[in-house]
Parts: C-alpha cells; sequence; structure tokens
C-alpha cells in the first residue's frame, strides 16, 4: 500500500535533481581547476572603480542612457488574450531633468491587424503558443530598438541595452542597422548587458562538450560561475569574426556573471566604459549597473496597471465575453 502523500513524490524528484546538479556543478573540477583552463583561451583583466573626476573626464558632459522593455499579457487563452508593451530609452542628466523617450505598443491575436501574421505562422506548423511567444518579443524587441535609435539624437556618451544584441537584430535587423550605423557615427558606446545568460559559447571553446553529465548542454553562467574575482572580466583572445564581440563581467560581489555585448568598431573604447559600470554597481547586489535597474523600475509595467487600463478603456461586457478568465471568478 502506497502511504505517501502526493507532495512527498515531488520532494523525492527535488532530491534527486539535488544530487545530479552537485555532481554537474563539479565538472571541470574546483573553480581554480576551471579558472586554470580558462587562462589556456582566454584572458582575465581586473576593472579600476572611477572617481568622480575620472566619470566627468569620461563622460565629457554627455548623458548616459539606458533602454529596457516590459510586457504584459491579461486574458484567458488563444486567441482571446491581450499584450501591453512599452521599452523607454533613459537618459540622464546633470541637473536632474531626466529625458524620457517611450513606445508602446497592444497585441493581440483579436486585432485585424495581426490575424493575416499570426495565420502565416500557423499554416507554418508552429502552435498558437509558440507564435504568440515569437510575436510578442518581435514586438518588444522592434520598439526596444526604436527608443535606443531615437535616443541616439541626445549624443550620449555610454548607451546600456538590457540584454544582448542578437535578440534585437533578429526582431528588427532594420532598424538594428540604423543604430548601429548611428551609434559609430556619433561615437555613443553602445553596451548590451544581459543577466540571464543563455549562451553555451563556452562549452567547445574550453572544452567541457562531451561529459556525460552535461549531456550536450553547458551554459557560459554554469562554466563561470564563481570563477571570476569582483571587479574582474574574462574575454576569450581568439575574437570571433562579424560586427559584436562579447565578454563576460563579475561587477560584485554576487558569483554570477552577466555578458556585455559590444561592436568590434568600439573595442578600443571598452575600459572605461567597463569601468564606469563597475562604478556604479552595487558591491553587495546582484551585479547589474545601478542605471539599468532604474530604467526597469521605471519601464515595469504592473498587473494592476494592465487592470486599471482594461477597466477604464473596454466595456465590461466586451471584457467578460472576450478576455477574462473564469479561474480569475474561483471563489477558492
Amino acid at each position: 500500500m502506497n502511504c505517501l502523500l502526493p507532495e512527498d513524490k515531488l520532494l523525492d524528484e527535488l532530491k534527486g535533481l539535488n544530487t545530479y546538479l552537485e555532481k554537474r556543478s563539479k565538472v571541470g573540477g574546483s573553480n581554480r581547476e576551471r579558472r586554470r583552463r580558462a587562462e589556456q583561451k582566454g584572458v582575465f583583466t581586473p576593472l579600476s572603480r572611477l572617481s568622480v573626476r575620472e566619470i566627468s573626464s569620461f563622460f565629457q558632459g554627455r548623458p548616459l542612457v539606458g533602454v529596457d522593455g516590459s510586457l504584459v499579457t491579461y486574458g484567458a487563452s488563444y486567441p482571446y488574450l491581450l499584450t501591453f508593451l512599452r521599452a523607454l530609452a533613459y537618459a540622464s542628466s546633470a541637473g536632474g531633468d531626466h529625458k524620457r523617450i517611450w513606445e508602446q505598443e497592444i497585441f493581440s491575436p483579436l486585432l485585424p491587424r495581426y490575424q493575416q501574421i499570426i495565420d502565416k505562422y500557423l499554416t507554418g506548423g508552429k502552435s498558437p503558443e509558440e507564435v504568440m511567444a515569437h510575436l510578442r518579443w518581435g514586438i518588444l524587441a522592434q520598439i526596444e530598438t526604436k527608443v535606443a535609435l531615437q535616443a541616439v539624437s541626445l549624443k550620449p556618451r555610454l548607451l546600456l541595452l538590457d540584454g544582448g544584441f542578437d535578440r534585437l537584430k533578429e526582431h528588427a535587423p532594420d532598424i538594428w542597422s540604423e543604430l548601429k550605423a548611428a551609434a559609430l557615427r556619433e561615437d555613443v558606446i553602445l553596451l548590451g548587458v544581459t543577466e540571464e545568460i543563455a549562451s553555451c559559447s563556452l562549452m567547445k571553446i574550453l572544452g567541457f562538450d562531451g561529459d556525460p553529465l552535461c549531456h550536450g548542454v553547458m551554459g557560459d553562467r554554469e562554466i563561470l560561475f564563481g570563477v571570476l574575482q569582483p571587479g574582474e572580466v574574462y574575454q576569450l583572445r581568439e575574437r570571433t569574426r562579424g560586427e559584436k564581440g562579447r565578454l563576460y563581467v563579475r561587477f560584485a560581489g554576487h558569483p554570477q556573471v552577466v555578458a556585455v555585448d559590444y561592436l568590434m568598431e568600439q573595442e578600443r573604447e571598452l575600459v572605461p566604459a567597463l569601468n564606469f559600470l563597475y562604478s556604479i554597481t552595487p558591491a553587495h547586489g546582484r551585479g547589474i549597473p545601478l542605471w539599468l535597474d532604474v530604467v526597469d523600475a521605471e519601464v515595469r509595467l504592473s498587473r494592476e496597471q494592465v487592470e486599471a487600463m482594461i477597466a477604464a478603456c473596454l466595456d465590461p461586457a466586451m471584457v467578460e465575453m472576450f478576455l477574462r478568465p473564469l479561474r480569475a471568478n474561483r471563489e477558492l
């Protein structure tokens, strides 16, 4: 007779996962051994915190711009969904009068302008969930790239993107090309900071592929976790060919690294830019430059805001008929 409560099975599964992860975390040896392996293919470089005078000299009176986006989806199931998206380019100012550039959009399969696009993807064999995810993230990337391009007109010294370059290049190739050209023309240092690194580019380069515990996937964040010292950069000696480069930085005490994308034409300007980012990152935080957190807090949409806009603009009968999920009426 099985006397286990339902949750006991889940606990057993979690304990098994923990055992596997402990073994996997030792692939490649200790942090010191991983570092030695990484040194064979790349370089570890320390950063320096800048003084107020050095920061002033770096910016030369020009602003800092951060770009981020946010989305919230409301509704039941496909096609009865409504997604609110917005992007913000937020520029600093010595006088405190910060400049904001907004782009906002609503996406829904119920809107006629999207129906033909969605049908095209569905006939290609993708599920409605895959189509919705692809289009939502595509629109977000497009409006983020738009506000970044508009922000170049402010002639910032440094323009920080929340996330890497590839997402913008994939979903908004034309605007991305304009943004890159404008940044180079106006001498705006363009950097993309990725907090949640999903790339697996180091696995083969550092020789971690082939280990049976990894099953062909070992992420860069996993390989470099705890390997860098606070205020340290890791960069491969052999650069990938193309318009962008990538390096890894530990800006704070947290052992996780972030990835920083940069334009190859601006590689010579990386060191002062990274030193500045190190200078504005809280030492005991999770390692994200403070200005990006400021932009994130400003642009983030809450569910309460979305529900308030829906209540203000849509007939309650239409909301109940098309959007409101029945689970919202649960009493338990």
